[in-house]
């Protein structure tokens, strides 16, 4: 039973949060209002995502813009309250929408948290998927032809899944499958049994224990061999190794002797290059004498030449390092002081240069703003001369205008009196057109007239026409006639008045444009006069201007020269300075270097001095090294002796004989072991083989019997395989023929509580789940062709009989346990009498027990029927929906 549904942003629903009771409880409101919405809130909580058909996706249940939503539905079910909470998320600028949250709650306790598990709980809870409940719960709007025009196939699948008669097909299929599974197995059993056969036959034939014992025979005389070959090669490697280290002691003599001889050779090398190292020293020791010599000569003249003592070398450069310093500082601020007053000549020269530049310029300037002048003066006499022209102009205009009879001042409308003038033409030619056409249409009249008098009789009646009417309306269009062509001649002589008006207007408009463009000129060459006069003006006052800047730069230019001159005097002055310093710097600069000179000589003298001292004490070293090679080269040569004595004991061509004969005795042995050893190995191959062929053989054996057990196993399986089957076939048939006899009863009850009056006796639902409407004349017809009230009634019918039987099969008398019937929108295609009849239907399905029947629609016929009704109502502005108990 339903209890309670709260929603947000579900549709046209903001918020939403009603309680459900037992009894009729119908939601009343105008179409479009958001009824059926409210039943869709209920499905969609119950089945989440499941609800949605093909052409539908998850944000079209949201409400436009909102970003998220959800949906809580409460219900009752066997004495437990149960709660489902679906929430979803929304993106309106990608129209997407998410199931984000699935709840299901059991008497307060979260049972599931995740839309799958919740999903399959409500249905586990029901006993129905969202397809059954739409097929048996929830009729929804405009579903009237679904059950009517469902193959009879789909009608008995639907039927059978509603009283969970699919499991037992469900149920065979399994069986089936396990069968047929099963007679895969004994297939492939059988197959393995011939192979195994066949197998264990090759392999008997070739008596593998047999092989074995011989192969293993001759195992063991391979390893008696192979032991005896063994000792041998022993025995002939402990020679070969005795042979091999007095070979190697004699390779060690012989590698020590000519060791020995290359140390006696490089000891007697280095004494060599010792001499030759101590030649070479003494040389480089006399030619540093050498240069000692003409060092203390050069320093001698130095302390001439400078007349100091090379002791006082040092502080004499002290000395003169400060007077360089001073006189370096003195000529630097010199040349600063002539640097300055060679810029300021530059400056003050240049400042000269571009006064007479801007003397130039001024002159230039003068020159051309008189020349300037004299141009717009031209231009003035120019202008002066076209205003002369331009007056005789205006005056002929005046004149024409007069000859008019019309002033300047008479053609400020001259255009709107033109355009009445055309305007009156118009009217008078249009007057002229519908005066012809009368006279034209007079005239005609007249002619028959005419004729008909001289005939004098009419040619129809033949009576006389004198002193008829045709007598005096030939009278009247005569008189009729004089009048319009009077008429039309004194509109022609109008006419020509307008057209000379016409002419003399559009002269006098010709002269008042030709007029307007002299006096535009007129005012145009007075103004270029007044320009040229301001020009003139303009360039007077920039030639006195100028002038005064003339007069202003030649009066600078004096001081300017006198400037130059005191900085020429200055740096004459500085030149001088500059010569002076600059000599007794280089003479001091002389000095400096002469006995700097001093200062290295002295210091490479105690250095080369330094040099010859190591090198005496090196020649030393190197004499006392040559002694030390001398002992070193004896004492090599004894040992030399020595080996040499060693060396003539022993005979090598003899040990290599020996060892070449214990070689190839070593090889024959090894080759005749190799052979052996590969016979072992096939011996080994072979007997290896023998052992898995009478393992194989053994248990190819057991094989054979576990699959002779196997084939008596699938053949019991088999057997109860098929009967399973069977008997889950005949269970729903019987139960599929029960439910045909229970629904067709059903059906045949209601329709006919609906049809007592009408012109149908009964329904026939037959065993293939075909239906048959009869009338009463014993017609069968299809409920497809009954009329579009009938067959939404029918399809009524048929939806509260399934209901009833789902009852009968799964529920208590009372009705309890089932879910509400819902019908959404059951008036929609019936008329007055049928709305009635559907009343009936409600009221009878509440009288057999049915608990609570929930129904939308927007006709009040339906609310008298109620136990609970509520109104939905749509805000036009916010197209928002809100609902309330009545």
């Amino acid at each position: 039973m339903l209890k309670r549904l709260a929603v947000e942003n579900i549709r046209s629903y903001r918020q939403l949060d009603i309680s459900f009771s037992n009894g009729v409880t119908v939601v009343s409101g105008v179409n479009g209002s958001g009824k059926s919405s409210l039943l869709e809130a209920c499905f969609t909580g119950l089945f989440g995502s499941k609800t949605l058909d093909r052409d539908f996706v998850l944000s079209d249940i949201i409400t436009r813009g909102a970003t998220k939503a959800s949906i809580v539905l409460e219900f009752e079910q066997n004495g437990h309250d149960y709660s489902v909470e679906q929430s979803f998320r929304n993106d309106p600028e990608k129209g997407r929408a998410s199931n984000t949250r699935s709840v299901f709650i059991r008497d307060g306790e979260i049972i599931f948290d995740q839309a799958t598990r919740t999903y399959e709980a409500v249905t586990s809870l029901l006993n129905m998927d969202e397809e059954a409940y739409r097929n048996c719960v929830y009729i929804r709007q405009g579903e009237v032809d679904v059950l009517i025009n469902a193959r009879p196939r789909d009608r008995q699948k639907m039927i059978d899944d509603l009283l969970q008669l699919g499991k037992l097909e469900e149920y065979r299929e399994r069986a089936s499958s396990a069968r047929i599974g099963v007679g895969r197995h004994q297939r492939d059993n059988e197959r393995r049994i011939k192979e195994i056969s066949k197998e264990m036959g090759s392999l008997e034939d070739s008596d593998p224990s047999g092989r074995l014992a011989s192969l293993q025979t001759r195992s063991g005389q391979i390893d008696t061999e192979l032991s005896s070959l063994n000792e041998k090669r022993d025995r002939t490697l402990s020679l070969i190794d005795e042979l091999s280290k007095k070979l190697s002691d004699l390779s060690e003599l012989s590698s020590k002797k000519e060791a020995l001889q290359q140390q006696i050779k490089e000891l007697k090398d280095k004494r060599s290059k010792s001499f030759l190292s101590i030649d070479s020293l003494s040389k480089d020791m006399s030619l540093r004498r050498g240069q000692l010599k003409s060092k203390r000569e050069r320093v001698s003249e130095i302390e001439i030449r400078l007349s100091i003592d090379q002791k006082q070398a040092d502080p004499f450069v002290l000395k003169l390092d400060g007077q360089e310093r001073f006189l370096r500082d003195g000529l630097a601020d010199i040349k600063s002081k002539k640097a300055v007053y060679e810029k300021d000549l530059l400056n003050t020269a240049s400042s000269i240069k571009e006064n007479e530049k801007q003397v130039k310029s001024l002159e230039d300037a003068r020159k051309d703003a008189v020349l300037r002048i004299k141009a717009v003066n031209e231009d003035i006499s120019k202008h002066q001369l076209s205003i002369e022209e331009l007056e005789t102009r205006r005056k002929e205009a005046v004149s024409k205008l007069g000859s008019l009879g019309l002033t300047p001042e008479k053609l400020e409308n001259i255009d709107d009196v033109l355009d009445l003038v055309n305007d009156q033409h118009k009217r008078l030619h249009g007057r002229e057109a519908g005066l012809k056409v009368k006279i034209s249409e007079i005239r005609e009249g007249l002619e028959r007239s005419k004729k008909l008098l001289e005939a004098g009789k009419c040619p129809t009646c033949g009576q006389d026409l004198k002193d008829s009417c045709v007598e005096e309306s030939t009278s009247s269009y005569e008189k009729t006639l004089a009048e319009l062509e009077a008429d039309l001649s004194k509109l022609k002589n109008d006419q020509a008045d307008t057209k000379a008006r016409i002419d003399k207007v559009r002269s006098a408009r010709t002269c008042k444009s030709e007029l307007d463009a002299i006096m535009r000129s007129l005012e145009s060459e007075k103004e270029a006069i007044e320009r040229g006069r301001a020009r003139i003006e303009e360039y007077q006052l920039k030639i006195k201007e100028d002038e005064l800047k003339a007069e202003e730069l030649l009066s600078g230019r004096g001081e300017l020269e006198k400037t130059m001159a005191d900085a020429r005097a200055n740096i004459a002055s500085m030149k001088q300075q500059e010569e002076s310093v600059s000599k007794e710097h280089s003479t001091i600069l002389e000095k400096i270097s002469l006995a700097r000179e001093m200062q290295r000589i002295l210091i490479e003298y105690d250095k080369t001095d330094s040099k010859i001292k190591q090198m005496d004490d090196k020649i030393k070293s190197i004499r006392e090294m040559i002694s030390l090679y001398d002992g070193q080269i004896g004492e090599k040569k004894t040992s030399l002796n020595e080996i040499d004595g060693k060396i003539g004991q022993i005979d090598r061509k003899e040990l290599e004989s020996l060892s070449s004969q214990y070689d190839l005795a070593f090889r024959a042995i090894n080759s005749e072991i190799g052979r052996l050893k590969l016979e072992k190995d096939d011996v080994m191959k072979k007997a290896g083989m023998a052992e898995n062929d009478r393992k194989r053989l053994a248990g190819i054996r057991g094989d054979l019997r576990r699959f002779k057990n196997r084939a008596d196993y699938l053949d019991a399986v088999y057997s109860d395989a098929e009967e399973l089957e069977a008997m889950y076939m005949r269970i729903r048939a019987q139960l599929r023929s029960s439910n045909i006899c229970t629904l067709d009863m059903l059906i045949n009850e209601i329709f006919s509580f609906m049809y007592s009056n009408n012109a149908y006796s009964h329904v026939q639902l037959d065993a293939d789940y075909n239906l048959t409407v009869f009338e009463k004349d014993g017609t069968a017809l299809e409920p497809k062709l009954l009329s579009g009230g009938e067959r939404a009634l029918f399809n009524l019918v048929l939806r509260c009989a399934i209901y009833r039987l789902l009852s009968l099969g799964t529920s208590s008398q009372d009705g309890r346990g089932l879910p509400p019937l819902i019908m959404d929108e059951p008036t929609v295609f019936l008329d007055r009498g049928h709305v009635h009849q559907l009343i009936k239907l409600i009221d009878m399905m509440r009288d057999i027990g049915v608990a609570q029947i929930l129904i939308v629609s927007h006709d009040e016929s339906l609310i008298d029927s109620a136990d609970h009704v509520f109104a939905v109502e749509k805000d036009p502005v916010t197209n928002t929906s809100d609902i309330y108990a009545r």
